[in-house]
């Protein structure tokens, strides 16, 4: 029997990115690379290791302590300014959310969305494990409770993820505890079908606390008491719990497909159920809801079953749950009629019971197979469970590795996440082939190559990865790599872009040690009597620079070049926050800025350059007063109005900020400084010369290359010759630092006293003492301002100009500070007031505002106030 859908080719759904962090592996290209070693990468821990890491003796020691963690590394770090979050607040933040909040950048990066998906459609669907962390953590200081309590809400995730990264889909925690992972996806593709957004992020994150220590095997029935795994095997005794993070982007096959998204494979079908009450109990599993939600799936698929050669099981290694998987399964093809070879395999065998990401982790292997078309081996596999019954049913356990057995059928792959509680989740993926051609590798065609970073030390290991990676990435196109680059990063504070040909120039150019660039005002200068004649290769991509060139005056040949070359800067995204210029050019400034319309600017040009040659060739002055004349005349008559950007005059020697109001008496002296033949000073330094951009299409790439790193957000489509496609790269270099806000022994905490069997109190983290208030009349309000954000914030580096919102402040924040303002100095100031404030400086205003206030109120409404003689400070 064969299940069609012919609704499946609209149902297709890409996977376009991945990131993952997992015991033994903080990225996907490891975590394939140990499945192709089959291995278990669980970590065996010694006595001294587990004495250094504060595991009391007499658990470590007591029977049934098991010396095995599935942990993941770093999860004490984080890279809270990358995100923008003040480092008391990353402190306090549940560690599973920091994981994934770094990995949901690493998934955009793969996607080649990173640099795209801000203020865009993109959903967010992900779940997470319960919050440890938050338990351990001391009480909140008061005025802190609130936001403590929802910063430790694990259905804040989704949340953070979509505010942290501007994302504006829809925003849904999943929680089915084990089954999470995947019935996120089954989610996140319903929203994609229903257009609800049009990426998705899908995900989930378990971390087990404490970690690294091991586990007590009698705790639960279900963990292993000797540490290892062995799905569906003779001698399988039990799980082993472990942490990880697991995303993966979505996006509609056919978009991905136009636009050149890299996939990965084909989401062809999901299915979600419950097994409701037809179990032994609540926490058991049943057969007929795990074989139905693989019936759901394959059906949605509409995929011929036979081309299922490979099913990623749950399997927990469980006497129970596995016995009951395998007749699931067998069932299910039975229904479909199927007998084909359909290889078994269980990544919790090397990596451990994941929980709420377990479903993640198998669906990334699963990607991984049918992409490279190898299945990895099951570890711990020795003997098949007598009680298995799936003899005659064409499935087998894998336990060595092995190429995608060729069936004439398209690589598909079922992966499954069971729940407790009896949510069952099972997806079908498929390899996507990509379209028969060539791809180019390099040409005469030069690129923008960008690179940004938040700090410097992020910066240049970034572009020290790329330059390495550019170096050995032979037969990749520079088109591509330029595309990755620039759709597929987030653009930071630091930056640095160069224009290269080739690949192997690109590299070499990487390789450079220079400084990166701050993003900041922008500023172009204009001289028009510079101007250039635009070549082929810049006039056949801007024809607004053609139609210039047909004009045969000079002057308003290189006024509306220049006019169009501005124009087309803003199309692609640039805005110039000062224009410069001399002379003639200063009309076209105005032009561009708004200040003048633009026929009016070209014939004051036009008149400006007649005045400049009769003076040149010593003509009649009087001739110059008629120009002088007309042009008042034209100006009167449509008079400047506030300029968009900033006018910096080089005939004046002044600047008119933007918004400022223009007077007719402005430009005429502009035209004045004709006669006088001159000007004082030059353009800066560090202004950006539009007519010499003009010269060739490499130049202009290089005005747009200094444009990106001042800060523009440009529209890179325009800039590129053909359609490129996503390649894979090197991710943003993450700098974290330490946020372990638990100053005790992290396995201490967790576990009762052996005798007792009560839990040990959390010794409270230090918390920074309030500073003390000066003695009355002396107070010093701005720095107890600053010594309130320091202790609120968490940043030691504190002015009294610093910005609230760039140290990662936001409005819980801020109500802590007026909580401890009004506990202070006894004065009410309201939240929003305090945010518009944004300085220390700005905030003690307001406090001595409303002390001023609070002290002319106590003196009108005393006792005899009206006959008192006495004076007090307004």
């Amino acid at each position: 029997m064969s299940v069609q859908n012919s609704n499946a080719a609209n149902a297709a759904i890409a996977v376009i990115g991945m990131a993952c962090r997992l015991p033994g592996a903080r990225d996907v290209g490891r975590y394939w690379s140990n499945l192709m070693e089959g291995s278990d990468f669980l970590a065996p821990l010694d006595a001294s290791a587990l004495r250094a890491k504060g595991v009391p003796r007499d658990r470590y020691a007591r029977e049934g302590h098991v010396a095995v963690s599935g942990a993941v590394d770093g999860v004490e770090d984080f890279d809270s300014s990358f995100f923008g979050i003040a480092p008391a607040e990353a402190d306090a933040m549940d560690p599973q959310h920091r994981l994934f909040l770094e990995e949901a950048v690493h998934a955009l990066e793969d996607a080649g969305w990173a640099g795209r998906a801000a203020g865009g459609r993109v959903g967010v669907f992900c779940g997470s494990g319960e919050n440890r962390y938050g338990r351990l953590l001391p009480a909140p200081e008061e005025g802190a409770g609130s936001h403590r309590r929802m910063s430790d809400a694990p259905a804040m995730l989704p949340l953070r993820v979509s505010y942290h990264l501007d994302l504006r889909g829809p925003s849904v925690f999943v929680n089915t505890l084990c089954s999470t992972g995947l019935t996120a996806v089954h989610l996140a593709r319903q929203s994609l079908l229903a257009g609800d957004c049009d990426i998705a992020l899908a995900g989930a994150v378990s971390l087990q606390l404490p970690h690294e220590h091991g586990y007590l095997a009698g705790e639960s029935a279900v963990l292993s008491p000797d540490g290892a795994l062995r799905p569906f095997d003779s001698a399988a005794n039990g799980t082993v719990p472990g942490s990880g993070v697991g995303i993966v982007v979505l996006r509609p096959l056919a978009d991905a497909l136009r636009d050149g998204d890299r996939v990965h494979a084909v989401l062809h079908g999901t299915a979600v159920n419950n097994d409701g009450s037809d179990r032994q109990s609540f926490a058991a599993p049943s057969v007929a809801g795990q074989r139905d939600v693989i019936l759901a799936a394959v059906a949605d698929a509409g995929v011929d079953p036979r081309a299922i050669g490979y099913v990623e099981a749950h399997g927990t290694g469980t006497p129970l749950g596995d016995p009951v998987e395998l007749a699931a399964l067998r069932e299910a093809r039975e229904r479909l009629g199927v007998d084909t070879p359909c290889a078994i395999g269980a990544v919790k065998s090397s990596i451990g019971h994941l929980d709420t990401a377990a479903g993640m982790a198998g669906l990334i292997k699963a990607v991984l197979s049918v992409r490279e078309g190898v299945i990895p081996a099951t570890a711990h596999h020795r003997e098949l469970l007598p009680s298995a019954g799936i003899e005659g049913s064409g499935l087998y356990v894998n336990t060595r590795l092995r190429a995608w057995p060729d069936n004439g059928q398209p690589r598909c792959a079922g992966v499954s996440a069971l729940g407790v509680g009896g949510t069952n989740a099972h997806v079908v993926v498929g390899h996507h082939a990509a379209a028969p051609g060539p791809r180019p590798t390099d040409g005469a065609t030069p690129e923008v190559f960008p690179v940004s970073a938040r700090s410097a030390d992020a910066f240049h290991e970034l572009r020290g990865n790329l330059a390495d990676a550019l170096t050995a990435a032979g037969g990749t196109a520079s088109a591509d790599v330029a595309r990755t680059l620039q759709d597929g990063r987030m653009p930071r504070e630091l930056r640095r872009a160069w224009v290269a040909a080739s690949l192997p120039e690109a590299a070499a150019l990487l390789k450079d040690e220079a400084a990166p660039v701050t993003a900041g005002p922008l500023e172009v200068s204009l001289d028009l009597g510079s101007a250039v004649r635009p070549g082929p290769s810049l006039t056949d991509r801007i024809p607004a620079l053609s139609t210039a060139q047909a004009r045969p005056d000079a002057t308003e040949r290189a006024f509306l070049t220049g006019y169009a070359a501005l124009e087309e800067l803003a199309a692609l995204g640039v805005r110039v926050a000062t224009l410069t210029a001399r002379g003639a050019g200063e009309y076209l400034a105005a032009a561009h800025a708004g200040a003048l319309d633009r026929e009016v600017a070209l014939r004051c040009a036009v008149r400006h350059e007649a005045v400049r040659a009769v003076v040149r060739d010593g003509g009649d002055l009087s001739a110059c007063e008629t120009h002088l004349a007309a042009m008042e005349d034209d100006l009167r008559a449509h008079p400047p109005t506030r300029p968009e950007s900033a006018l910096r005059s080089l005939s004046l020697g002044e600047t008119v900020p933007a918004g400022t109001e223009l007077s007719v008496d402005h430009f005429l002296d502009v035209a004045q400084s004709a006669v006088m033949d001159g000007g004082p000073g030059a353009a800066p330094s560090d202004a950006a010369d539009l007519m010499e951009a003009l010269a060739s299409w490499q130049d202009w790439l290089e005005l747009a290359a200094r444009c990106w790193e001042r800060g523009a957000d440009l529209d890179w489509g325009r800039l590129r010759a053909g359609s490129a496609h996503v390649v894979a790269l090197p991710g943003y270099p993450f700098h974290p630092r330490r946020h372990w806000a638990i100053t005790i022994p992290d396995g201490a905490a967790a576990h009762p006293d052996p005798a007792t069997g009560a839990k040990p109190e959390p010794e409270p983290a230090p918390v920074p003492a309030p500073a003390p208030v000066p003695a009355e009349g002396s107070q010093d309000v701005v720095a107890v301002v600053m010594d309130t954000w320091r202790s609120v914030l968490g940043e030691d580096d504190i002015a009294p100009d610093s910005d609230f919102f760039a140290l990662g402040g936001h409005s819980l924040v801020a109500a802590q500070i007026v909580a401890r303002l009004r506990e202070r100095f006894g004065v009410s100031v309201s939240v929003g007031d305090l945010l518009d404030a944004e300085t220390p400086e700005a905030m003690a205003a307001l406090v001595r505002e409303q002390q001023t206030s609070a002290a002319l109120y106590s003196a009108l409404t005393a006792p005899h106030s009206a006959d008192s003689t006495g004076s007090f400070e307004l």
